[in-house]
This record gives C-alpha cells, structure tokens and sequence, in this order.
C-alpha cells in the first residue's frame, strides 16, 4: 500500500507539474498579449498626436485662406470702386468714332497736335 501511495503522489506530483507549466505557459500569453495591447496603444497614441497636430495645422491654413478670401474681397470692392470711377471720368470725354472705326480725315490730321480725344466740358479737377 506504501508503494502504491508513493506511485499516486509521484503521478500527482507530474500532472501538479504539467498543470503549472500550462499556467506558465499561460502566464507567458497573457503577458505577451498585453505587451501588444500596450506597443498598440502607444502606437494609437502617437497616431491621434500627429491627427492632432494636422487638424491644428489644418485650422491655421484655413484662419490664413479666409484672411485672404477677406482681402481679395476688399480688393475686388476697391477695383470696382475705381472702375466706376474711372467710367465716370470717360463719360466726360468724347472719343470720335465712325463705321469703320477710324477718326475722320480732320482729325487725324490734328492728331499730331493734339489727342483725339476732347473734353465734352472743361475738366478743372480730377
């Protein structure tokens, strides 16, 4: 009965043994799985960084584009202004035109003169 309750403890002993290598085992793959977990989280970190930064960046380019949407827009009122403006100032003066879109013969000749151009009234200030 001695030698049999030896054997018992001798198998108990190897399947105690096989169990704690499976637990180790175990252990091990549980330990690894969350090394990559971890390396993934860093990784997510570092990528929702750099997704921070780029919105910040796209924030500012867009604040810079909207600046110069605002200065183009004052510009194309400030050239408008001078169009009109300047239409103005050409309807004081006549310009001599016919059919063919030549001056007459008269005032070509003049043109060495003077400008074919002439003031409809006299201009004193501009």
């Amino acid at each position: 009965r001695g030698t049999s309750e030896v054997e018992q403890g001798i198998v108990s002993a190897q399947k105690a043994g096989q169990s704690l290598h499976q637990i180790i085992k175990g252990a091990d793959d549980v330990v690894a799985i969350v090394s990559q977990v971890a390396l993934a989280s860093e990784e997510q970190a570092t990528a929702a960084e750099q997704i921070s930064v780029n919105i910040e960046g796209i924030t500012n380019v867009t604040h810079e584009s909207a600046a110069g949407v605002q200065q183009i827009a004052r510009a194309a009122e400030d050239l408008m202004r001078l169009t009109v403006d300047l239409q103005g100032m050409v309807t004081r003066f006549k310009i001599y035109e016919s059919s063919d879109h030549s001056e007459p013969d008269a005032v070509q000749s003049k043109n060495l003169e003077r400008p074919a151009v002439r003031p409809k009234r006299k201009v004193t200030h501009f």
